[in-house]
């Protein structure tokens, strides 16, 4: 049974601090961003420190927390289901790890696809219930965004959708500490890093969707 993966940003700020990931999709998709871009679930601004002077970034989220703590502005606060904006107004429109938060993705994808303008460009990425075999053995439970389904989830609104997977080893957990920080950004048990070796190499999977509004 799928849920949404509830957010806990204001009530247990230090687990999301506990980890940064060194590389991140905000890395792989933010050079190639051009004019008005909306960051939904723009958290502290990873993805804007990633554009060129060619976009102009706007962040919203749902945490107050993260929109203090974020560098960069404009900030809104907001609800990814319902956008304070007028439709068409946007260039790029993301989801970038947000919307397994949401008992139903696909209506805040339809705001997005709304606030787009003809042309426009829409990402989203997620993780796949198989990641991190290494740690989670079992695999993650899963949520209503994962990446085993979704694409399908994104082309209800975006037919044409198409998705990149990645399957590999990107970085290394060096210490023990750095494995207990990592559980517990990811909701796993802190125990996990005893038996580990170390230098830990996790097996990182997920997928990016890229879509243009027709």
């Amino acid at each position: 049974m799928t849920r949404p993966l509830e957010p806990d940003y204001e009530s247990d700020p230090g687990r999301r601090r506990a980890w940064t990931a060194p590389h991140d999709v905000h890395d792989v998709i933010g050079p190639e961003l051009e004019g008005r871009v909306l960051d939904i679930g723009s958290g502290e601004g990873r993805l804007a420190g990633q554009l060129t002077p060619a976009a102009h970034w706007v962040g919203l989220d749902a945490s107050r927390n993260q929109l203090v703590e974020c560098a960069y502005r404009p900030v809104v606060l907001g609800d990814m289901r319902t956008l304070p904006f007028a439709s068409a107004v946007f260039d790029v429109v993301t989801h970038l790890w947000c919307l397994y938060h949401l008992e139903d993705p696909v209506q805040a994808i339809a705001e997005a696809e709304r606030a787009l303008r003809p042309g426009g460009r829409y990402y989203a990425c997620t993780s796949a219930r198989a990641n991190d075999p290494e740690l989670a053995t079992e695999g993650y439970p899963p949520t209503t965004f994962d990446a085993e389904d979704a694409l399908a989830v994104v082309r209800t609104v975006f037919p044409s959708a198409e998705a990149e997977t990645w399957d590999d080893t990107f970085f290394a957990l060096e210490t023990r500490e750095d494995v207990r920080n990592y559980c517990r950004h990811h909701h796993l048990p802190l125990d996990r890093a005893d038996d580990v070796e170390l230098p830990l190499w996790l097996t990182k999977r997920g997928v990016l969707i890229r879509a243009t509004k027709s």
